[in-house]
């Protein structure tokens, strides 16, 4: 696999479009940027490539997602090793190294390096064709882009804002420089720049910007998408307020509305639907450089593929038989007594290896973001944390609940399940982690909070190559 140093990822990293919109080639590392990004159209090009890049297996593509739901909780490795291919063991006991940490800090920072190389060289482009908004559309995705990327990084490697503020964050570059060794900014600046990011790409893109050539909508930056991170980041900063603002633009938009009972146990995976509940997601395909092929997380929760990382008993029990969200889940006869998600099932169902596409924001996530901020003392006229959270139980053919803070977070942790969220969601409440079923390192079934635990060692390959890159405590 492609593993690259932060300094060297700050290299030219420009993605070729192809024509199913996302990157087919090996990323070119070296090339002239002004000559390269001379036009409208190459920046675009360029831009549609960029979001290839969180496709990859540390990233949305497997690891990132199915590390967070095996160090929280949700998610476990089956006993029966003779079905499973024995991978995901060191994420599910928190056995973490410098030599065998995510690997997202690469693919990240090179996410980061296209989306600089965007939005450094986009002004000025404007011809008779091409807009300044057409421009600035452009320039709003790879500020989006930059952001997220930004946010996933210091999730991974940092404490959380709301512990450890000044604390060590992760190196904030705004420009490529292949001679760059960056420091460590802290937690707050690192959080500053994404929202300084998100506001300007709110400030820039166009509210009916839809990009053309993608083929899948939802798997590039729009104004919902901004939004719709924007409230989840100022949440993850306690800005209660600001979270429940965003959440709000993205509920009365009219743009997407909540899966039903019915819908639910069907949607998952395979391309979103105008109306639905996706904001953004990324996009599942073959053609994508960046995609798995067997690492795939269709295949690593797929009981018929490597079925590495199945769901425990606890999360299980936590869905009344009436809920239909205990419907996404699916044994194997081989291995009855084992339950794996089915919200990665494949496209193409005959395909081996299968691809799915992975929901990074939905509509859920915002009901849910405004009832906490809401419970923390935001106010939004016309809305209670009460109201949001039957919105979500009324959908679910499940018991509404009083919006108390440990029902909402309860409620984050039966829908978002599978999505990524428990273990920032722990991180960032301070909320100390106790397993139920779990058979992994005895010293990991217990992971009190604060702990230097919570912020994963950063790669021993960008130690070595950067002298001004300090290691994470307690690695």
């Amino acid at each position: 696999m492609k593993k690259l140093m932060i300094y060297g990822l700050l290299l030219l990293t420009l993605g070729m479009s192809s024509c199913d919109g996302f990157l087919t080639e090996p990323p070119v590392t070296e090339l002239d940027t002004e000559t390269v990004l001379a036009d409208y159209e190459s920046l675009s090009k360029a831009m549609i490539g960029a979001y290839s890049a969180l496709n990859d297996g540390t990233w949305y593509g497997a690891g990132f997602v199915l590390s967070c739901e095996l160090r929280a909780g949700n998610a476990k490795n089956p006993t029966n090793t003779d079905f499973t291919s024995g991978r995901y063991i060191n994420e599910y006991s928190w056995i973490y190294l410098d030599t065998n940490t995510s690997g997202l800090w690469s693919y990240a920072y090179f996410a980061i390096a296209q989306a600089n190389n965007i939005i450094n060289n986009i002004d000025g482009k404007e011809t008779p064709d091409v807009t300044t908004q057409d421009l600035n559309n452009v320039k709003g995705e790879a500020l989006f882009l930059r952001a997220l990327s930004y946010f996933d990084l210091l999730r991974t490697y940092a404490q959380p804002y709301t512990y450890e503020p000044q604390g060590l964050g992760v190196s904030i570059t705004l420009v490529v420089d292949k001679d760059a060794r960056p420091a460590r900014n802290t937690v707050a600046e690192g959080f500053d720049q994404v929202v300084k990011d998100l506001l300007e790409a709110e400030s820039l893109m166009d509210d009916e910007y839809t990009r053309y050539n993608a083929a899948d909508p939802y798997s590039v930056a729009s104004k919902p998408a901004i939004w719709g991170l924007l409230s989840r980041v100022y949440l993850y900063m306690g800005e209660w307020q600001k979270s429940a603002d965003y959440a709000t633009k993205v509920i009365d938009s009219g743009l997407f509305n909540m899966f039903t009972e019915s819908q639910l146990p069907n949607v998952w995976g395979k391309d979103a639907s105008d109306g639905g509940e996706v904001i953004f997601e990324v996009y599942g395909s073959d053609k994508n450089y960046y995609n798995e092929y067997w690492e795939d997380i269709s295949w690593m929760t797929n009981p018929d593929g490597y079925a590495d990382v199945a769901s425990t008993a606890d999360l299980r029990d936590l869905y009344e038989e009436s809920d239909v969200r205990l419907k996404l889940f699916r044994s194997h006869k081989d291995a009855p007594d084992h339950f794996w998600t089915t919200k990665y099932s494949a496209k193409d169902p005959a395909s081996r290896p299968s691809y799915a596409n992975i929901v990074v924001l939905r509509l859920s996530e915002m009901y849910l973001n405004r009832a906490e901020a809401l419970a923390h003392g935001a106010t939004i006229a016309g809305a209670t944390a009460d109201d949001d959270l039957l919105t979500i139980t009324s959908n679910r053919g499940a018991s509404p609940v009083t919006a108390t803070l440990e029902n909402i977070l309860l409620e984050r942790r039966k829908e978002l399940a599978f999505e990524g969220h428990l273990v920032y969601d722990m991180a960032r409440t301070g909320t100390s982690l106790h397993r139920v079923d779990y058979q992994g390192a005895a010293d990991a079934k217990d992971i009190e909070f604060p702990s230097y635990r919570w912020a994963l060692p950063i790669p021993k390959s960008e130690m070595d190559a950067n002298p001004n890159m300090v290691q994470n405590d307690g690695y």
